[in-house]
């Protein structure tokens, strides 16, 4: 007799993979309900100072050997850095050393970063998309658990009796039921499928389920006539 389970290396790859997409949720959640609004809260605190200034891009990124930059500065007043996001799109709004006219350019940009610094650091669709990551994450680290757990409960088994277990169905059957065999995949997957008399198919995949090598040869041992020519 011989019996084919749940792989245990497959189980634990899967179910890794679920923990993983469970972490990025929770990580989304925090960031949407916790650590992104506290930025913005911390940004409504510093944004008067920050406003007063008019001061460039350059010259709120521009580093200072005791105490960062100004940006910096602004922040720490409130116990916190300066968010990464607003740090970048400041840095974005530099001038480049290309810029033809260069006072234009930078009237243009004090404009822009004053837009910058009167926002929020992240808008409501950038809360909006975290919950959207956090719900599809879930979903999918729900499939790899349900994925694990359903093929956890499957049992094949081959004796004299024939095939029978959860994994084919309700009842026995016989080795002469099976009509032919694909082995198209079966030295690459380790995975072949049994055309039934019926007209029903199964697949019997080693790599989902440990021990189907035996399953197969209890079935060759059968069937003879069915091996791979």
């Amino acid at each position: 007799m011989a019996e084919a389970k749940l792989n245990r290396e497959y189980a634990a790859r899967v179910a890794g993979v679920g923990a993983l997409l469970t972490g990025i949720c929770l990580w989304s959640l925090y960031d949407g309900l916790t650590a992104w609004p506290r930025q913005n809260r911390v940004m409504e605190q510093v944004r008067p100072a920050l406003l007063a200034t008019r001061l460039t891009a350059e010259a709120w990124l521009s580093p200072d050997e005791e105490r960062g930059t100004r940006l910096d500065a602004a922040f720490r007043s409130q116990g916190v850095k300066a968010p990464a996001k607003l740090v970048r799109k400041l840095g974005e709004l530099r001038i480049p050393d290309s810029a033809p006219d260069r006072d234009t350019a930078r009237a243009a940009q004090l404009e822009q970063v004053r837009k910058t610094l009167e926002q929020p650091v992240y808008s409501a669709r950038d809360l909006q998309t975290q919950f959207v990551q956090a719900a599809v994450t879930l979903a999918l680290a729900l499939c790899a658990f349900a994925a694990v757990g359903l093929k956890a409960v499957r049992r094949f088994t081959a004796d004299d009796t024939g095939l029978h277990g959860s994994g084919f169905g309700a009842r026995t059957i016989g080795y002469d039921e099976i009509r032919s065999v694909d082995w198209t995949r079966w030295d690459e997957k380790g995975i072949v499928r049994l055309a039934l008399k019926n007209g029903r198919r199964l697949t019997l995949d080693g790599w989902h389920f440990a021990g189907m090598t035996g399953i197969v040869e209890e079935l060759l041992r059968h069937r003879p006539d069915l091996r791979e020519k």
